[in-house]
C-alpha cells in the first residue's frame, strides 16, 4: 500500500470512529441489518449498463423485505433508468457528487427521505467512488452497505467478484443485509407519454399495423470501440426487410448519427435513425414495440435486455461474458469468440461472427417470439 493510500485509510478510519462517538445515543451501528426496512440507493454511475444492471436490486429488496421503503438518489442517465420504476417509492435528483459534492450533499440533506427513521444506504457496482461514499456520510447516513473503495466508512463493505455477473454482485448486497437474494432480470419502465411518443415516431416513419420493427445498434463509444462491418449489418437488415417486411430502426447517440446514416443509405427498404433524438425511456418504449434486435455489446443493448427485446448480440472476443451479457437466456443469442488475445489487435473487427449466424438467430427469434410483433393498438408482449 502506498503512503498516500495509507494516509487516506487512516483518515477515513478516524472519521468512522468520530461518527460512532457522535451518534452513540442512537446506536445506529447496533441496529440488526435484517431488521432494516428503509433503503437509500445511490446511483451516480458513469456507464449506462451499470445503472441498468443495478435495477434488479429493487425487486430483490421487495421480495426479501416486503414492507420496505426504497428511495433512489440519482444523477445523469440513472434518473431515466429509475424514473418510472414502480418499486421505487421516491426518486431524488441531486448533482453528481463526482462533480459537485457539496451540492449533492445539500440536495440530499434537504429532502430528509426517511424523516429521522433508521435506514441503510446502498451502493451498487459502479458507485464505489470515494466522493459517492462522502455524499452518504455527509448526508447523515450512518449505515452504509455495498461496493466501495473506502471500506472504513462502511458497515458492510463489498468488493467486486470477477467470477460473478454485475447483477449477481449487486445481489450480494441483499445477502449482506441478512436475506436470501432472488435473481431478477434488469427492467426499465416508461410512461404513457413515452409510449405515445414511440407510437407517433413509428407512424411518422411509415410503419404499418402488424409490420415488425427491428432495432439495430451498430455503433459503440470511442473509448470502447467494438466493430462489426457495415456491410454485415446491411446484409442482416436486407434479410429482415425481404423475408419479414421489417422496418429497421437505428438507435444510438447524437455523435453516432452520421455513421449510422452512412450505414443505412444503401439499404433497399425504409429505415429510421433515432440516434440522439430520444430520451432513454422513449427509446425503451420504442424497443418494447419492436420485434427483434441486432446489437453490439454496448449501452443500448442493456436497454433492450431491460424491455425483453429478443436480440442477436455481437460481442468482442476479449470481454468476459459473465460480467455483462445475458447468458443462458433463449431470448438473447450471443455471438462471441474466445480466441482473440487480450489486449485485442489494433483495429480489431469482430469478423469471426458471420452474417449467416446472425440471420439464422434472427429467424429463430422471430419464430419463437411472434407476440413481439404488435398491432400498434396495444402492446403484445409474451
Amino acid at each position: 500500500m502506498s503512503l498516500v493510500r495509507k494516509l487516506k485509510s487512516g483518515a477515513f478510519a478516524g472519521v468512522a470512529a468520530l461518527e460512532q462517538v457522535a451518534t452513540f445515543g442512537e446506536h445506529p451501528h447496533k441496529v440488526p441489518l435484517a431488521e432494516i426496512s428503509n433503503f437509500l440507493i445511490l446511483q451516480h454511475p458513469s456507464a449506462l449498463g451499470t445503472a441498468i444492471h443495478a435495477t434488479p436490486i429493487i425487486p430483490a429488496l421487495r421480495r426479501a423485505v416486503p414492507e420496505c421503503r426504497v428511495v433512489v438518489v440519482a444523477s445523469g442517465f440513472a434518473l431515466d433508468v429509475f424514473r418510472n420504476n414502480p418499486g421505487v417509492d421516491r426518486l431524488i435528483e441531486t448533482p453528481s457528487p463526482l462533480k459537485d459534492l457539496s451540492g449533492a450533499v445539500r440536495a440530499l440533506r434537504s429532502q430528509r427521505p426517511f424523516r429521522g427513521k433508521p435506514y441503510a444506504t446502498l451502493t451498487t457496482t459502479g458507485n464505489e467512488r470515494t466522493l459517492i461514499a462522502m455524499q452518504a456520510l455527509l448526508s447523515g447516513a450512518s449505515i452504509r452497505i455495498g461496493f466501495t473503495v473506502v471500506p472504513q466508512l462502511y458497515r458492510k463493505p463489498l468488493f467486486f467478484d470477477s467470477a460473478l455477473s454485475q447483477i449477481a454482485n449487486n445481489l450480494r448486497i441483499i445477502e449482506a443485509l441478512g436475506h436470501r437474494p432472488e435473481f431478477f432480470e434488469p427492467e426499465i419502465f416508461y410512461s404513457n407519454a413515452d409510449l405515445a411518443f414511440a407510437r407517433e415516431t413509428l407512424a411518422a416513419a411509415g410503419v404499418q399495423s402488424g409490420q415488425p420493427v427491428a432495432v439495430f445498434i451498430t455503433q459503440t463509444s470511442v473509448t470502447q470501440r467494438k466493430n462489426w462491418r457495415p456491410e454485415r449489418f446491411r446484409a442482416a437488415a436486407e434479410f429482415l426487410m425481404k423475408h419479414y417486411g421489417a422496418h429497421i430502426l437505428f438507435a444510438g447517440t447524437a455523435a453516432e448519427s452520421p455513421a449510422i446514416d452512412d450505414l443505412r443509405k444503401p439499404l433497399s427498404g425504409p429505415s429510421t435513425n433515432v440516434a440522439g433524438k430520444t430520451t432513454l425511456s422513449q427509446l425503451a418504449a420504442l424497443m418494447s414495440l419492436s420485434a427483434v434486435g441486432v446489437s453490439l455489446d454496448t449501452g443500448p443493448m442493456h436497454l433492450g435486455r431491460a424491455v425483453a427485446l429478443p436480440m442477436a448480440i455481437i460481442a468482442p472476443a476479449w470481454s468476459p461474458p459473465v460480467e455483462w451479457l445475458p447468458l443462458g437466456n433463449d431470448r438473447f443469442r450471443i455471438f462471441k469468440n474466445a480466441d482473440v488475445p487480450v489486449p485485442p489487435p489494433q483495429n480489431y473487427v469482430i469478423d469471426e461472427v458471420s452474417v449467416d449466424e446472425v440471420i439464422a438467430a434472427l429467424a429463430d427469434l422471430l419464430t419463437r417470439y411472434p407476440n413481439r410483433i404488435p398491432d400498434r393498438t396495444g402492446i403484445h408482449l409474451d
